[in-house]
């Protein structure tokens, strides 16, 4: 999504997506000679896959760090190795194109123990698919076994493994460290600008997006001068920081008016953004079901089959994409169908409240994990866009229907998510006080963050 504004006679701007820069990577890699000197051992590796300145007024601050001990300090992978004369130490950086196994080969570790490291790894992530920049650091014991290996993909999350004394290795994801800060800023060329410019990612700038699009369309609305104020959960480690969520945000703009969302999770477990009355930001379904290039065929009762050759209804859209373009639930809802019939070929029913299903046909593959009875939310991936069953091209057929009618979805007035429930307006009071409290803090304020469940303490 463009997040430019527009000043008054500016036409719309068009600023390219930036992604950041890794930093402080180590320099050690493995030399292209050590990786071509395990030829033999290359068969297995295709196994383990190989600005602006600051605006007066803009501020970002910490609301609330947990105090760091020695004891609790975010480990890292390290540059001066332990003191321990019987291991044998190696590090390196993944680099493009390469796997972490001929890494590790061509370093001297044998085969069967990197296999062992994907093994004891394997339940956290697949080690045979690190990417590219990712840095680690391994000792062997003088039988050549791993005794400990140290693996970071990127600045924020760290994985340990180390040998047993029963001989097997373990692996651990560490816990990262987390706080809340406040953002607030005003907008001079884009919002993306505005929060890279305060030093934050533009994740920030997309998540708040998402919670207003409902309210506010960002590729046209946004002016010089809108302002906005933003409560953010994140993960840290050292200098690197990555956004968890926004706990709340106020978006103030010429053109849009002010709105505010409060991040809130019931005692159920249900999360969402909701405005100061407690009603969902969200509307009930998406716009559509997944990003396509055309409609190719419209709601119909009276249709040519381009097949079939005979006139028959298309109650439903037909989106013509890519094979392999992930569909989204429309909506929050229940999987009620999961199956193949000739028409459809492979296709899914959902279930959503107030009496609404949808159907969506032709589909290449389920998403991991779809099955009758699972619950999804909306947005979420449930399968790809395929040309299974009668059809002539990759689409997607989508319909909508509400107590057994099928609807035009496009002339469909799309209902509001739920609010909160009455029996949980009292929580929501409470949470809606202390994030607003937050929003409109000074710098020396000091908040908690509070979990689903707990209760308000304000410090």
């Amino acid at each position: 999504m463009d997040l430019t504004p527009r000043t008054e006679n500016e036409e719309e701007q068009q600023p390219s997506e930036a992604r950041a820069n890794p930093r402080n990577f180590l320099r050690h890699i493995p030399s292209l000679g050590i990786v071509l000197g395990i030829l033999a051992a290359a068969l297995l590796a295709g196994w383990f896959g190989g600005r602006n300145s600051v605006k007066p007024g803009n501020s970002s601050q910490v609301v609330n760090q947990p105090q760091q001990t020695p004891s609790d300090a975010p480990s890292a992978v390290k540059e001066d190795y332990p003191e321990d004369k019987s291991l044998k130490w190696l590090k390196g950086v993944l680099p493009r194109g390469s796997s972490l196994y001929l890494c590790l080969v061509g370093q001297g570790v044998g085969p069967e123990e990197v296999f062992k490291l994907q093994k004891a790894l394997k339940p956290l992530f697949d080690l045979r698919k690190c990417p590219a920049g990712s840095r680690y650091q391994l000792a062997l014991d003088g039988q050549g076994r791993v005794a400990e290996f140290i693996y970071q993909p990127n600045e924020i999350d760290l994985y340990s493994v180390h040998l047993s004394p029963q001989g097997s290795l373990e692996a651990a994801k560490e816990k990262n460290q987390t706080r809340v800060v406040k953002i607030e800023g005003e907008i001079n060329s884009s919002l993306y600008e505005a929060v890279l410019e305060l030093g934050h990612s533009a994740e920030v700038a997309m998540q708040l997006a998402d919670i207003f699009a409902w309210q506010i369309d960002f590729l046209t609305e946004p002016r010089q001068g809108d302002r906005f104020k933003l409560v953010v959960e994140e993960e840290y480690r050292g200098d690197a920081k990555r956004p968890k969520r926004i706990l709340a945000a106020q978006y103030d703009g010429k053109l849009t008016g002010e709105h505010t969302a409060i991040f809130f999770c019931d005692p159920s477990g249900h999360c969402d953004y909701y405005t100061l009355e407690g009603k969902s930001l969200r509307k009930a379904f998406l716009r559509a079901p997944l990003k396509y290039r055309r409609i190719s065929s419209h709601f119909s009762y009276r249709r040519l089959h381009p097949i079939l050759r005979i006139w028959r209804p298309h109650l439903g859209i037909d989106y013509a994409a890519p094979i392999g373009t992930p569909v989204s639930a429309i909506g929050d809802g229940v999987v009620i169908k999961k199956g193949w019939n000739r028409d459809g070929g492979r296709f899914l029913k959902l279930r959503h409240p107030n009496g609404y299903t949808s159907t969506y046909c032709h589909l290449s593959r389920f998403a991991k994990g779809i099955k009758p009875g699972v619950k999804v939310r909306q947005g979420e991936v449930i399968a790809y866009v395929g040309s299974t069953g009668l059809s002539t091209g990759p689409h997607l057929y989508f319909a909508i229907s509400r107590n057994g009618k099928k609807i035009n979805f496009l002339k469909m007035k799309l209902p509001s998510a739920s609010s909160v429930h009455p029996k949980y307006l009292s929580q929501f009071s409470r949470i809606k006080e202390e994030r607003l409290a937050m929003l409109n803090s000074p710098a020396d304020s000091d908040y908690v963050v509070l979990q689903p469940g707990e209760e308000i303490s304000q410090q």
